[in-house]
Parts: C-alpha cells; structure tokens; sequence
C-alpha cells in the first residue's frame, strides 16, 4: 500500500472517530427537536406540604373504618394494601390508656383518629399519625410525622424526626426538637428552647407574647427606589435618617436606630440593625445579620452565616408572606416570621433578653 495512501486514511479514521461523539449534538443544533424546558417531576419541587398531602391521600381509604369507629365509639385494626398495621380510634382520648411504648419496640402502628388525638408521654411513635380533629401529646414523646385536620400541640421536649402538618395551628412546648418540616394552614407558634429547621405557615410567633396582629405599617404606593448605590468599604445610615433607593456595601452595614430604607441592601460583611430600624426591600448578607428591637422587614432576610432576630421584630405581612434564611438562625420570643423560617443547619428559639 502506498505509505501516503495509509496516512491519510489514518487521518480520516482519526478524525471520524472525535467527531462520532459530537454527532447528537450537531444533530440537534441543526433540528432543535429539544428546545422545550424540561418537566419538573412534582415531588422535588421542595413544597413543604408534599409529604402531608400524599399522606392525606393515603389516608382515604380508612375514612369507612373512621366514621364506623366514631358512630360505635369503638377502636378497629388491619392492614393496609402496603402492609402497614393501623390502629383506627373512635375516641381519641382510648390512646392514654393503650401500652404505646411497648408495642412501638416490636411491631410499631399507625393511629388514625376520628375525635381529638390525646396521647400518652414518653413514647416513641414510629409510625405516621393522622386526626381528623386535633393532636394533644404529652411530654418527651418521639414522632414520625403527625397530620391533623385541626390543631397540633406537642408537649415538652418532645421531638419530630419528618414532618408535621396542621389545618390549624401548630405549637411547640419548651425544649422542642424539630427535625424535619412544620407547616401549618393557621400558624406556627414555638416556645423558648426550641429548636427547628424548616417552618412554613401564614404567620410563626415564637413566645406567648408575640402577637401576628400587630398593625404592620402600609408601604406607601408608588414608593419603588429607582437610585441604586455601590459603596467600597463600611456603611452607615444614621439613626432615624431616611435612606431612598436600594445600597450595596462591600464592607460593613449599620443601619441606625429609626432608619428607614425604603429599598433593599446587601452587605458583603456583617450587618446590622439597630432598634426600630425598617427596610422596605431585600435584607442580605454575604456574612452574619443582627437584627435589633421591634425591627420591620418587608422583604426576604437571607445570610449566608448567622441571622439573630431580637424580640419585637417583624419579617413580612399576613397579605405579604417573605423568607427568613440562614444556616444558623436564632430568634428570640416576640419575633413574627409571615411565611417561611428556614435554618439550614441549625434554628433555635431563645428567651428574650
């Protein structure tokens, strides 16, 4: 063969051999039979309530074997088509007396209730609870996830490895441990000592005092901040000064006490509020966030360390829901979140000072 001959073909064979990979997507380059976005599968869309509105789909069919036990004020058992135990109770209150805490050890059950849900303390329930009515449980209890069609109260240090979900409102006695996600139709309201991830509901107060009622005042309309300032280093708006547009400091923020930014700000290091301050836009920080006293926030709060709320602050309205975010979050009692609390690692409620 002649040696010039077998080079190029060497070449050729070479070169069809790297472009053999790139074919398809030549192919669409040309056809562009691909171009529409991709379908989102419904249960990696990260809604809060996913897991209780599957199990309250689960949950259909026993409705027969509910309303016989609440017509006869008797208790019933079987098995689901998946093989789950269950436990239907007529009367919610027949669970103080039944040995939970033994049963759970070696072959655990769901409850389902027809009436409100009375359950006994220092258990672990390792199965999903459902009430048509509310859920009262006692101190040191240990649950799964826990759907209710009214109110859920959790006694002290009591602990909820998945989710809970309540049509009412939701509360959390001291020394709560929430480990997985608490959404709520009503409210979400935690006591001192309580620790959360993930919390979503019209309003969460943390501490008796914190009132979701309180008038919030209106954003005047036709207010939206078109200046937009950068500055390069620390930044301060004085107290009670009046700050239109939106800011972005890439040192330190203070805001004083009484300012008013009717914008939003970003921070690129620590950033802080002083008592009365108010923001109509964003709050950001690319570090930590103090929030003082009796703060208003309209917008998101997001920082990418450590957000701490003092007593009397307020993030968003009841007709304006926002997001508090943060790895580590710690709010103190008469804070009001409207919307959703997110602590990525770690969230805790502590007394005010």
């Amino acid at each position: 063969m002649n040696p010039f001959f077998a080079v190029v073909c060497l070449i050729l064979l070479t070169c069809v051999l790297l472009l053999l990979p790139l074919l398809p997507a030549l192919a669409e380059l040309h056809s562009k039979s691909d171009a529409l976005p991709l379908s989102v599968i419904q249960q990696h869309t990260g809604e809060i309530r996913f897991f209780a509105d599957g199990f309250r789909s689960y949950m259909k069919g026993l409705g027969p074997a509910l309303r016989e036990c609440v017509s006869s004020g008797t208790h019933a058992t079987g098995t689901m088509p998946d093989g789950s135990e269950y436990l239907v109770l007529g009367r919610g209150a027949e669970a103080l007396a039944l040995p939970f805490r033994e049963q759970n050890e070696f072959r655990p059950v769901m409850i389902a209730s027809a009436t409100d849900l009375l359950l006994p303390s220092e258990t672990n329930f390792s199965k999903d609870i459902y009430s048509a009515a509310s859920v009262i449980g006692s101190t040191k209890n240990r649950y799964r996830a826990i759907l209710a069609e009214e109110d859920i109260r959790l006694g002290r240090e009591s602990s909820v490895m998945r989710w809970v979900h309540a049509v009412g409102e939701f509360s959390a006695d001291p020394g709560c441990r929430l480990y997985g996600r608490v959404s709520s139709d009503t409210g979400i309201r935690l006591s001192a000592e309580c620790s959360f991830l993930r919390l979503n509901a019209p309003y969460i107060a943390v501490g008796p005092e914190a009132d979701p009622a309180r008038v919030f005042p209106e954003i005047p309309a036709g207010t939206t901040p078109q200046q937009r300032l950068f500055h390069d280093g620390d930044f301060e708006i004085r107290a009670g000064e009046v700050f239109q547009g939106n800011l972005v400091v890439r040192g330190r923020l203070r805001i004083g006490a009484g300012a008013r930014v009717r914008g939003s700000v970003k921070s690129e290091q620590e950033l802080a509020l002083e008592p009365g301050a108010s923001v109509e836009g964003c709050l950001i920080s690319a570090s930590t966030m103090q929030i003082g006293f009796d703060c208003m926030i309209h917008g998101p709060v997001i920082a990418e360390h450590t957000a701490l709320l003092q007593k009397g602050t307020r993030c968003g309205t009841l007709q304006n829901p926002t997001t508090v975010s943060a790895p580590n979050i710690e709010v103190e009692e008469g804070v009001v979140v409207f919307g959703t609390l997110w602590a990525r690692e770690q969230g805790q409620a502590v007394a005010s000072l």
